[in-house]
């Protein structure tokens, strides 16, 4: 309610400087009924809390920074599942490295080429930091929609140094949705090609971190396709770093 009640005052102050005064002001002089009325100057400060992503939006408006928490802090763990570096790694990655990193755009900058093209430089932040990350026209030409300030996005994109700072040149952007979390963990073995002893690896992998998603392997054997069901002992929290373990015990094809 602050715009209008400072409207409200700056028309009061107005109103003196010009020796006018409002229909109130005829009132009984200091009765509970004058009092009453010129309080109503404004509706009722609301009590209710925003919804926390309106929360979030007003905060970084007003301040520049987010205070309650970070809009990207509950999936966190599925943007990194997604991707393969944050903006905190980006300074050891190779220049012309092609990263995959997922964020939200902080803000949009348009820009024409010499040319008359279309482009925009995107301020892409994660959790660990943002980056600047140029859309060039014909990238820019096939997701325009995606390039909006708030929107979470998975960024395939060049590492790029040429000018002494890191910057990333977009590839290819597609908008990351949130799933519910999965209850259970399904990882795909191909038996006939795995090592020996490779279910006691995975086992002991699952005990490093435990949790309370069940776990099962869905195998494929010479008698065809079966499912390897982990005992409750073997309960797992499926975190980043356990698929990245689990990535490098039985490659990238194991995780679905």
């Amino acid at each position: 309610v602050l715009e209008q009640a400072v409207g409200w005052g700056q028309k009061q102050q107005a109103d003196r400087l010009a020796g006018q005064g409002s229909i109130f002001d005829l009132g009984p002089a200091g009765g509970e009924d004058n009092a009453a009325d010129k309080a109503k100057h404004h509706p009722i400060t609301p009590t209710d809390e925003y919804e926390k992503s309106e929360l979030l939006r007003l905060e970084k408006e007003s301040l520049g920074l987010y205070v309650s928490e970070h809009p990207l802090s509950g999936i966190r763990d599925q943007l990194r599942r997604k991707s393969d570096a944050t903006v905190a790694e980006l300074d050891r990655r190779r220049d012309g490295e092609v990263v995959t990193i997922g964020g939200i755009v902080a803000g949009v900058r348009h820009m024409t080429t010499k040319r008359g093209d279309a482009m925009v430089f995107l301020r892409l932040e994660d959790i660990t930091g943002s980056v600047e990350t140029v859309v060039f026209n014909q990238t820019y030409d096939k997701t325009r929609e995606l390039c909006t300030t708030d929107r979470i996005l998975i960024v395939k994109a060049r590492v790029d140094r040429k000018e002494g700072e890191t910057k990333l040149v977009a590839l290819e952007l597609t908008a990351f949705e949130a799933v519910p979390d999965k209850r259970e963990v399904r990882l795909q073995i191909d038996a006939t090609r795995a090592a020996a002893g490779t279910i006691r690896e995975l086992a002991q992998l699952i005990k490093d971190f435990p949790g309370e998603s069940p776990v099962y392997a869905d195998l494929i054997t010479s008698q065809g396709k079966k499912v390897y069901a982990f005992g409750p002992q073997y309960k797992v929290k499926p975190a980043p770093d356990f698929y990245a373990e689990v990535k490098m015990l039985l490659g990238d094809s194991a995780v679905a």
